[in-house]
């Protein structure tokens, strides 16, 4: 399970810092120009500069990223829930992105599958924590038995 969380750890913070990174430099430069893009890639969109989606994608992804990287790194009870849910918020931003601007590359399919190890990791760590991990504590008759046949052994 430690594994698990560290992986997801791992994940969570590559993603916030691409996502924080992206985001101040489309609103810095809302021309996007400076990460390569051009107005052009808004055509058919609802945006007319990319201030709006770097905002979007720094609250979203970004600080929801590390929201859940902290919840990870604290241990808190509720941290595969947090994992899931920015799985699911990084799937659907993905779903939108590609859905408004039909572009497919690297980055995308490398971020979707984020997305789904977020998801499936998380659920994953989830139905861990909620399986016992305590032993139903022995009754004092199954400990007399068990004397009893070692007895009969010697």
């Amino acid at each position: 399970m430690k594994t698990i969380r560290q992986f997801l750890i791992a994940i969570l913070i590559i993603a916030a810092l691409t996502a924080l990174y992206i985001g101040f430099s489309l609103i810095n430069d809302s021309s996007g120009r400076s990460l390569g893009l051009s107005y052009d890639d808004l055509q058919g969109t609802p945006f007319s500069s990319y201030s709006t989606p770097g905002w979007l994608l720094v609250v979203f992804i970004g600080l929801g990223s590390l929201i859940a990287a902290w919840g990870c790194i604290q241990h808190i009870a509720f941290h595969p829930i947090l994992v899931m849910a920015e799985g699911i918020i990084f799937a659907i931003w993905i779903i939108i992105q590609i859905t408004i601007t039909g572009n497919i590359n690297f980055p995308i399919i490398l971020f979707a599958l984020f997305a789904l190890a977020l998801i499936l990791l998380g659920n994953l760590l989830r139905k861990k924590m909620l399986q016992p991990t305590h032993h139903p504590p022995q009754t004092h008759q199954y400990k007399h038995r068990v004397k009893k046949t070692t007895s009969h052994k010697k």
